[in-house]
């Protein structure tokens, strides 16, 4: 068996799991009886202190401390255990230490069990011992004393060994137990993952039989197995592959629920250049009659082109796949592309695939008109820059004046470019955010009320005033509250820029039931007809030679016009106003569904 299949790496885990389990188990339970045994040994060593006080206070009186040891000494080879008796630090009997080499022993005041004693009354302490060379426990207690003998602390010593003997002795039978459970553990998952590896080579062996084109091999199904429900499945797939796959090859090359779902047209010719098949799309393209298959492209689609790329492809089979472009009678253009294909006998056959690339033409025509326009913006005041720069470099005016009112006009231009492009930048905004814009309930009269409040300050430098007549009711239109400022801004700063001094402009709604039409009137020299309908394109200007000084680039009607179809409303240029010439630009958005409180 080798070291990485996946029998083997099953069997180390299950191994590895179950001796850390034994482990565990091991090392917790022989730590818990140790504790207990030593918990069990205090106790015992507890009881029989209590026993030797009870037979001290009943002794007759001892006649001094050398009666009192050798009967402590004769006590304690009875019990099998060494009794000490300690008065302030010195040993004053020790069943294991002659009465005469007491005072060679050390001062026990500070011995941790004696310490406790006095402080608590008990005081127990595990140690190994000089004098007996062992483990031993010891336990002291704080005796009153009786006459001849001084109060002091009566100690008894009990060795581990008894402890330790029967720790070890659990210990050998834990082990011993642990083995022969891990060698049948061993043997049992040995025995399941050799069936299991068994099973798992007869699914591998059906698998690739299966690959190789056999479908009459089955699986041993026995019952009660774990792979029983996947054995049955595996055969009724085997067997479900060996009744379709002739099925599966007569149908090959056929794709004819792909080509009903495809956007693009999709006509299949057979190796003569006649129609086999095609899609719903293609017959969106060119109403094919239901009698095209059969015939050649020229009879069906009647384009001279697509018969000459077919007659193309089919006179060079060497020859790359080509495409050409045509355009079709709804103003739409059609890339058509060719491809070679064999079907399941090997007949070389062609594919002609028909894509709608209207709008990729019609973006990339915009793209070059927004590119012409931004460079002829940008071309006039650039020229006027490099101009005005290079005479202050090459010939600098003598009047300090000449050269601030060079430098005043190389910033004209440059305001002048950089409002060309900040406007540049919000209408591909306005356009990108359209495609997701989540429209909501506004108020109309509020959002008024904040562009004339913007703009009073500029208005009133230029002493133009305003007039509104508005409904009122209030008025909740549907759209978005930046765009919406947007649009009030710039129609409210066109009036004012253009408004004479002293000039009025008049701003005015009206709810004609399903919308708001929302007015802006000024006093200025107003737009020619000839120019009413072309302000709304970008960067479309009425004197496109002029750059004022406010650096006006043409392109904030066109973002006004975009936020306003995004909103799904229209704007429009209305004329002349009142008594007076000037312009008049309007705009309508769609009232909410139901009247927002």
């Amino acid at each position: 068996m080798k070291l990485r299949s996946f029998q083997m790496r099953i069997l180390l885990w299950t191994w590895g799991l179950l001796l850390m389990a034994m482990a565990v188990i091991f090392f917790y339970s022989t730590s818990i009886v140790g504790d207990e045994l030593v918990t069990e040994a205090e106790i015992r060593t507890r009881h029989q202190i209590e026993a030797i006080e009870w037979l001290i206070r009943d002794h007759p009186l001892f006649e001094s401390e050398k009666d009192f040891a050798e009967w402590l000494d004769a006590l304690a080879f009875k019990l099998n255990s060494r009794i000490t008796y300690i008065v302030d630090g010195r040993v004053v009997a020790d069943s294991e230490v002659p009465f005469a080499d007491l005072g060679t022993l050390d001062d026990h005041s500070h011995r941790p069990e004696v310490v406790a004693a006095l402080k608590d009354g008990w005081g127990v302490n595990s140690r190994h011992s000089d004098t007996l060379e062992k483990e031993m426990l010891y336990v002291a207690r704080q005796f009153p004393g009786v006459p001849a003998v001084d109060e002091g602390v009566l100690r008894m010593a009990v060795p581990f060994s008894h402890v330790s003997a029967r720790l070890n002795l659990l210990r050998s039978n834990l082990i011993w137990i642990f083995l022969s459970t891990f060698g049948a553990a061993v043997l049992l998952s040995m025995f399941m993952s050799r069936n299991m590896g068994r099973e798992i080579r007869a699914f591998s062996e059906l698998a690739r039989s299966i690959g190789e084109g056999d479908y009459s091999k089955r699986l041993r199904v026995l019952p009660g197995g774990e792979f029983k429900p996947l054995a049955h499945a595996v055969n009724a797939m085997a067997q479900s592959i060996e009744r379709n796959i002739e099925l599966i090859k007569d149908q090959k090359g056929q794709l004819q629920a792909v080509f009903g779902g495809m956007r693009e047209g999709v006509l299949t010719l057979d190796s003569n250049g006649r129609i086999e098949s095609f899609n719903t799309a293609l017959d969106d393209m060119f109403n094919i009659p239901e009698t095209a298959v059969g015939r050649s492209p020229i009879e069906v689609i009647r384009r001279y082109e697509i018969q000459d790329l077919v007659d193309r492809v089919l006179a060079d089979p060497s020859e790359q796949a080509r495409s050409i472009q045509i355009d079709i009678m709804d103003t739409r253009t059609v890339e058509v592309s060719a491809e070679r294909f064999l079907d399941q006998n090997g007949v070389r056959k062609i594919i002609l695939v028909f894509y709608d690339i209207t709008e990729m033409k019609r973006s990339e025509k915009s793209l070059k008109d927004f590119v012409a326009n931004a460079s002829h913006q940008l071309r006039t005041p650039l020229t006027s820059i490099k101009g005005y720069t290079e005479t202050l470099l090459d010939m600098p005016p003598a009047d300090p004046a000449d050269g601030r009112r060079f430098l005043e006009t190389v910033l004209k231009n440059a305001d002048h470019m950089d409002k060309v492009i900040s406007s540049m930048l919000a209408l591909a905004k306005s356009e990108q955010a359209g495609k997701r814009l989540r429209l909501g309930p506004l108020s109309g009269r509020e959002h008024l009320s904040r562009a004339i409040d913007d703009l009073a300050v500029w208005a009133g430098e230029r002493s133009v005033t305003f007039r509104t007549r508005t409904p009122e009711d209030e008025m909740y239109v549907m759209g978005e509250t930046d765009g919406l400022l947007h649009v009030f801004h710039n129609l409210l700063n066109n009036a004012v820029k253009y408004s004479p001094h002293g000039g009025v402009i008049t701003v005015s709604a009206e709810d004609d039931g399903e919308s708001i039409v929302f007015c802006v009137e000024d006093q200025g020299p107003g737009i020619s007809r000839e120019h009413s309908t072309k302000v709304f394109e970008r960067f479309y200007r009425v004197d496109e030679n002029t750059i004022d000084g406010s650096g006006s680039a043409g392109l904030g009607l066109a973002i006004c016009r975009r936020i306003v179809k995004n909103f799904g409303g229209e704007i429009w240029h209305d004329g002349y106003g009142e008594d007076v010439r000037g312009a008049r630009f309007c705009f309508r958005l769609n009232k909410p569904a139901e009247k927002t409180p």
